[in-house]
């Protein structure tokens, strides 16, 4: 009998390289906002701020998170009704988990605790949050889309907006594909080689696809806009900035999407480098813009790391176990799927 040779076995990407690439994007970032830092002058805004608003600010930015939690809870009422105290504790624990880990590790984490808490399964808590990514994605294209408007044009902001919200509209486009033609879906990813990892996933989005609950999370993601502009809009007014409501969404905008790729913990680097471009475009002065960043920084980052940690502390898990059981349950989920896509293929570990 010949001996056939095993198929080569694909390169996977080294766990190491997201957050190496994330840690030289902070550095660049930080070393790109520091040259030439005003700290005489950053200590002199600190002693002249409104506290007032600096306290509306923080009230805003976290009740943000709130609304994202009512939002969840209720894009998932179909099919397991998590409580929004659940929510709230799992948004919380992964907003600490994402300012205290590189490579935006407290989106799984967050999953994680909502199904190890409720009733809702690890893959549909995922899929919930990437639908939600999507809602997002476009609040954010027609944000930009009104603001455009009133603010000048930017023609290197443009043109990034131009790729962002295309791959926004293939997306959705997918989205609403799978939901109307459920069946054609299937038939489709079943010719690919990749169906056994996203016929379950076109399972899991047709599952949540109850229009009611849909639309009313997509209502909610309009709110949880408006506060995060109103937190940005605070913070502005406790040091003096008296940018106008089309201003501060194109600083939003900006920096909403110049941190989307995995970095740094609490996006640092990216978080100001993105701030000070999107100030500077509206011709504040570099040091100003410099100041104000980082102000933006610790006063709208602080308060949810204290708050990811109460949210940690109520959870019976330390960020440790969390990160350990939510990469295992998600390495165990995808062996479900594919043993359950491909049952004769029964090599490797059993899932527990």
């Amino acid at each position: 009998m010949e001996n056939v040779a095993a198929p080569p076995k694909s390169r996977k990407i080294s766990s190491w390289l997201f957050p190496t690439l994330g840690y030289v994007i902070a550095a660049a970032s930080l070393v790109w906002v520091f040259a030439k830092f005003p700290f005489a002058q950053l200590g002199e805004h600190l002693r002249t701020m409104s506290w007032a608003w600096v306290a509306a600010a923080i009230v805003f930015e976290i009740a943000a998170y709130f609304i994202d939690a009512w939002r969840w809870a209720v894009l998932l009422r179909p099919v397991g009704a998590p409580s929004i105290g659940c929510c709230v504790q799992a948004v919380f624990v992964g907003l600490f988990a994402n300012d205290v880990l590189p490579a935006r590790a407290g989106e799984l984490i967050r999953c994680f605790l909502l199904s190890y808490k409720t009733h809702v399964h690890l893959p549909l808590a995922l899929t919930s949050d990437l639908v939600l990514r999507i809602m997002d994605g476009i609040w954010v294209v027609v944000i930009y889309i009104v603001i455009t408007f009133q603010v000048a044009n930017h023609v290197a902001v443009n043109r990034v907006m131009w790729g962002f919200g295309t791959g926004v509209a293939v997306i959705s486009a997918l989205l609403l594909y799978v939901l109307f033609h459920r069946q054609h879906a299937h038939s489709f990813v079943n010719n690919r080689s990749w169906a056994a990892r996203f016929v379950h996933v076109l399972e899991e989005i047709h599952s949540l696809g109850h229009w009611r609950e849909m639309g009313t999370a997509m209502a909610i993601g309009a709110l949880y806009w408006a506060v995060q502009l109103l937190s940005v809009w605070a913070i502005c007014r406790a040091d003096a900035f008296y940018f106008n409501g089309s201003e501060i969404a194109f600083i939003v905008i900006v920096k909403t999407v110049g941190t989307l790729i995995p970095n740094a913990p609490a996006n640092m680097g990216a978080y100001q480098a993105t701030t000070v471009y999107a100030l500077e475009k509206l011709f504040t002065e570099p040091s100003e813009a410099k100041i104000l960043a980082e102000i933006m920084f610790g006063f709208l980052t602080l308060p949810l790391v204290v708050g990811g940690a109460i949210a940690i502390a109520t959870a019976g898990f330390n960020l440790t176990d969390l990160r350990r059981h939510a990469h295992h349950a998600h390495l165990t989920s995808r062996l479900r799927v594919k043993r359950r896509q491909h049952p004769e293929d029964r090599s490797g570990l059993q899932p527990r």
